[in-house]
């Protein structure tokens, strides 16, 4: 059953007892959430915890100007 024409001839097939538990199974699936509250990752900590305050090398303003003489 690939299209939605295919999987509506099958529902009007089935039996009204599995129509029923079909339908309670929608129900639940409507309302179930699947997400779930991540916290952003803080990535300026994540930054300084990896290199400190100031990263070692030139800055990067000044290696794109190096790359565009």
């Amino acid at each position: 059953m690939s299209t939605l024409a295919e999987i509506e001839e099958a529902i009007v097939r089935l039996p009204t007892p599995q129509v029923e538990e079909l339908e309670v199974w929608l129900e639940r699936r409507r309302f179930k959430t699947s997400v779930t509250e991540v916290p952003e990752p803080d990535f300026l900590a994540r930054a300084k915890a990896v290199w400190g305050d100031r990263p070692v090398g030139k800055p990067l303003s000044e290696l794109v100007a190096e790359g565009r003489e």
